[in-house]
């Protein structure tokens, strides 16, 4: 664990998100939009388009926030749960999936590392939002999606990449990543006055820990390697005024999005989306 203090920084992890659960899935700052167009291309390829196998019968979303995912998945399986830490949360996800009179989503608060359901019960788990960067005990997460995970189930999901092009910006963080090569770092994400600390990882490090787990990669999708190239302060990421600097975010993610499968934005994006199987 790279972070040690599991319960204050849970505790922490969930009164952020509870304070911007009311607009999460409404903000405009470019690298929200840009990250939402990368997500809503994964779920197309995932559900539509069935690149990786499908139809699914039982979806899990392991720390599904406001439920955008839920929905999504919800108009193409059988069943979706939902399971996230932040009650706020959930409480926006539960209003959209009554709204829509959808009777095969089931929303649960709790830890996605003590998930309350049987033993290989799901096809599919998505877990986007980096939602295993801000857990401390994330192979206690990978153990459980594995134990929940049927052979052969799909598992998608984000995290933070250890070499991205910000680190040439960033001395701090460069010093912090440069200390061991081989394992990610901590990075500290600054939004709306307040920092939240959460792991980074290394390619060679998700790979083994998923490895562990049961799971062989599938293909890795980057995301943010050209908005970082330019030293673009946080404070242009995440400004919903568009000026010139928000709209260069915007016009580079286009080109992240428009390569994100392939050299380098796959292998030096800031974050990365990993698609896995399940495969014993």
């Amino acid at each position: 664990m790279k972070i040690p203090d599991e319960r204050p920084h849970l505790e922490e992890v969930r009164e952020f998100y509870a304070d911007i659960s009311y607009e999460y899935d409404g903000r405009r700052e470019a690298y929200f939009v840009n990250l939402y167009q990368l997500f809503a291309r994964c779920l197309r390829e995932v559900f539509q388009e069935r690149r990786f196998g499908g139809p699914f019968t039982t979806v899990l979303d392991a720390g599904c926030g406001t439920g955008s995912q839920v929905l999504y998945a919800a108009n193409f399986c059988r069943r979706v749960i939902g399971v996230d830490l932040v009650p706020e949360a959930l409480e926006v996800a539960s209003r959209k999936v009554e709204a829509r009179r959808l009777q095969n989503v089931r929303l649960l608060v709790g830890d996605v590392t003590r998930l309350s359901l049987r033993d290989q019960s799901c096809d599919c788990v998505l877990s986007l939002g980096d939602v295993i960067g801000h857990i401390p005990n994330y192979e206690a997460m990978l153990a459980e999606v594995a134990r929940v995970a049927k052979p052969g189930a799909l598992f998608c999901f984000e995290c933070e990449n250890k070499w991205y092009p910000g680190l040439l910006w960033n001395r701090e963080e460069r010093l912090a990543a440069l200390k061991d090569w081989r394992k990610g770092h901590l990075r500290v994400w600054k939004f709306q006055g307040k920092a939240l600390t959460f792991n980074s990882f290394a390619r060679g490090e998700i790979t083994g820990l998923l490895a562990r787990h049961g799971f062989r990669i599938l293909d890795i999708y980057g995301f943010d390697f050209f908005t970082y190239l330019l030293p673009i302060l946080e404070k242009y990421q995440f400004s919903d005024r568009p000026g010139w600097w928000e709209k260069a975010v915007l016009a580079l993610g286009k080109v992240d999005l428009a390569l994100t499968r392939h050299f380098p934005v796959n292998r030096f994006g800031y974050s990365e989306v990993i698609f896995a199987r399940k495969i014993r």
